[in-house]
């Protein structure tokens, strides 16, 4: 599936594990340090507010590490056709109903689950107490881009070559295991969430030969609880008329 022999595909699987957990170790260094964002407070480079930039900082670096690192390396470096890791739409549509039924599913249930509390300790990430248009485009544009990365490094590079290496179950736990890992820091709860969601991704691509049915639908859950939680949240509002600089 990736044009490699059956000794590198086996090697670049290997590649693959160590670089999810590398580049998954720096990402949460670089976000616990706040490194980007002390980057463009010395800098100056761009005029946001501190809420506002935290959360841009930390997407952008997740779309640095989970995105665009692993590109580099796999497809630019090494060599590997990028439809061979999942880049590309594959046998989707011999199962439209993916990609048009589930992200909408996934919508309302997120919608519904918004309401919780509990949830709004963490949700939305974006904490700016009243949301102008650029702010629910600052939100929804960075979430996808970051979510686009993130399901290509797992649901792509990842999965495709461990399938080709080591065969489905395989492949499977191992994706499920490192999936899981990388959300211990944000918790038992997420943790635990992880391993169905990562089961039903991870299906998704094996049915489609294609990471993007597991991106719509992880995005789609993304953009919908982050500006649902900030909705039903009575702390945040939404206002129509937008400001000069984002507060």
């Amino acid at each position: 599936m990736t044009g490699l022999n059956s000794t590198e595909t086996i090697f670049f699987a290997v590649c693959s594990i160590l670089a999810v957990l590398l580049l998954f170790a720096g990402y949460w260094y670089s976000v616990k340090k706040s490194l980007l964002f002390r980057l463009q407070g010395r800098t100056g480079f761009v005029q946001v507010s501190e809420m506002s930039m935290l959360f841009a900082s930390e997407k952008v670096t997740g779309i640095i590490m989970t995105g665009v690192i692993p590109f580099v390396i796999f497809v630019t470096v090494a060599g590997i056709d990028p439809a061979g890791l999942g880049l590309t739409w594959g046998r989707t549509f011999n199962y439209w109903y993916f990609p048009f039924f589930l992200p909408l599913l996934t919508i309302v249930l997120s919608f519904i689950s918004s309401r919780n509390p509990k949830l709004w300790l963490k949700s939305p990430q974006l904490r700016v107490k009243k949301w102008y248009p650029r702010h629910i485009v600052l939100s929804a544009g960075l979430w996808i881009l970051y979510i686009f990365g993130y399901e290509y490094f797992f649901r792509g590079i990842l999965w495709f070559l461990c399938l080709g290496a080591f065969g489905f179950w395989p492949a499977l736990i191992i994706n499920i295991i490192l999936y899981s890992a990388v959300h211990v820091p944000q918790g038992i709860f997420m943790t635990a969430g992880a391993v169905p969601l990562g089961v039903v991704f991870c299906c998704m691509s094996f049915l489609t030969g294609s990471f993007l049915t597991a991106f719509l639908v992880h995005a789609s859950m993304a953009v919908t609880t982050e500006l649902s939680a900030a909705f039903h949240n009575p702390e945040f509002r939404f206002e129509i008329t937008d400001k000069k600089s984002i507060r």
